[in-house]
């Protein structure tokens, strides 16, 4: 006997929401037999409408009918698995190949496109093999390390073990059995590590989501030497080159291993695996305030720069572009344009340099009318699961959320605060990319600001034209079209 209880809500609420269901089989053992009666009992005592709290009614014939008549008009939200089979994207497939012929390397994959499905695949096809027993994920945020624990539960039988945040299983995993799985920060890896024997390390695979951030300098300067143990490492990212940091980059490459597979955001648009999108470039121009200050922090660095203490041109660079990012003249051609387009921000993310900038464009958001939040920080994670429930319909947020979090039903970003690294852009790209299974014709939108006033600063400075060039890489990834599907077994 199998029997379970959840919910079989099929509905587009439930897509959001994670309702789940819990199975039990009575040939298992007594405990799970017992669960297993004790379902069969209740619903035997619903169906036969013995239970003094529900009262059971037939459905008419009328009714009956027209719920037939329903399931023949309406199209599923989901795709069935043909012939009762799994199927997987072909690029997946392509990716799992390369990294088992190379044993360790990143796998470049656009956001949205598995890569998370084809890290546990790796890990399957290894444990078939008898390569490995277990494995350890590290990552970044606790929201995307909980992802991980809630794609874990569905796509493993290996019992898991949490070392972040509040949970504290590190130890655990440290005494229990090879045969398991640690989801770990990556700060605290270090301390897993140091007491991990050299055997089990072997046996192991590594995985690190996000690679580019393991080339952090605390990151590198605690696992230098500590990851050789490991004979399988994976790396996964969207962008796993760091913008102006040729040491972390290559410790990313000596480490973890270099690109082995690459499957671009063009690719997965073509190929129908994320949604096509219209790119909306709003212009603005600097304030004589923004002018006073680009010239200021000019000023400063070439006084600095010829004492005992110069400042790194990078440096200007990051000050230049907060004022960029910082710019107040954003917020009237957004205002005129979401009085227009109201219905674009419904299901949107905004994202801002700081909150105290998220605040005024706040005022903006009430003034439409629209139900929003703020997302900042771990304060704030009550407000992101709320919006990916479908209970807001606009976040106000910042880098927090750029990376590997999955909110398919996202249909608009803006961006008010974009870095010159391609690294962050493509990011917060795929927060609105990804397929919705509630909506199968979705077509996303992304809402830019593009400064069109030239300064002086011009030749020493490569803000001066981030935004045309990401104006120019936009527009010509909003002409790709779908052209072929891309399932195979």
């Amino acid at each position: 006997m199998v029997a379970f209880r959840g919910s079989p809500n099929d509905s587009e609420r439930a897509f959001r929401n994670y309702e789940s269901i819990s199975v039990y089989y009575s040939w298992v053992d007594e405990r799970e037999a017992a669960r297993a009666l004790e379902e069969k009992e209740r619903f035997v005592r619903i169906w036969e409408n013995r239970d003094p709290n529900l009262r059971v009614h037939t459905i008419p014939d009328a009714i009956r009918r027209d719920l037939v008549q329903l399931t023949t008009r309406l199209e599923r939200p989901y795709r069935l698995p043909r012939d009762g089979r799994s199927y997987r994207w072909r690029h997946q497939g392509e990716a799992i190949t390369a990294f088992l012929q190379a044993q360790r390397g990143v796998l470049e994959m656009a956001t949205g496109t598995g890569k998370t499905r084809t890290a546990l695949s790796i890990v399957e096809e290894l444990r078939r093999r008898d390569a490995i027993t277990g494995a350890i994920v590290c990552a970044y945020g606790t929201d995307l390390l909980d992802q991980w624990y809630r794609e874990l539960l569905t796509r493993t039988d290996l019992p898991i073990y949490r070392e972040y945040a509040e949970h504290r299983e590190g130890l655990g995993y440290l005494n229990g059995d090879d045969a398991s799985v640690l989801l770990i920060s990556r700060q605290n890896l270090v301390n897993v590590l140091s007491k991990l024997p050299a055997q089990r390390q072997q046996k192991s695979l590594l995985i690190c989501d996000e690679v580019h951030g393991m080339g952090s300098s605390a990151i590198v300067e605690a696992l230098t030497a500590r990851l050789d143990g490991f004979v399988y490492r994976l790396g996964l990212s969207a962008t796993p080159e760091r913008a102006y940091d040729a040491a972390g980059n290559d410790f990313v490459e000596a480490n973890i291993g270099p690109v082995i597979y690459r499957f671009t955001l063009e690719q997965a648009i073509l190929r129908g695996i994320l949604c096509e999108f219209d790119y909306v470039d709003l212009e603005y121009e600097f304030s004589e305030d923004d002018k006073a200050a680009v010239r200021q922090a000019i000023r400063k660095h070439f006084a600095r720069a010829n004492g005992p203490d110069p400042q790194p041109q990078e440096q200007l660079f990051q000050e230049l572009a907060r004022i960029r990012k910082l710019s107040q003249q954003k917020l009237a051609p957004f205002r005129a344009y979401a009085a227009d387009h109201v219905d674009i921000l419904r299901r949107s993310l905004i994202f801002v340099e700081t909150a105290e900038y998220g605040f005024l464009v706040q005022q903006i958001l009430m003034d439409m009318g629209l139900d929003f939040h703020t997302y900042y920080g771990d304060d704030d994670r009550a407000n992101l699961r709320r919006f990916a429930d479908g209970e807001l319909e606009c976040l106000v947020t910042c880098k927090r959320i750029s990376e590997g979090i999955d909110i398919s039903s996202v249909g608009a970003i803006v961006l008010f605060a974009s870095a010159r690294s391609r690294l962050e852009t493509v990011q917060r790209l795929g927060r609105c990319l990804r397929i919705d299974p509630a909506d199968p014709e979705k077509r996303a939108a992304v809402v830019d600001f593009i400064r069109t006033d030239d300064l002086e600063e011009s030749e020493i400075n490569p803000e001066t034209t981030a935004d045309e060039d990401r104006r120019a890489w936009f527009q010509t990834l909003a002409q790709v079209r779908r052209a072929e599907e891309d399932l195979e077994i």
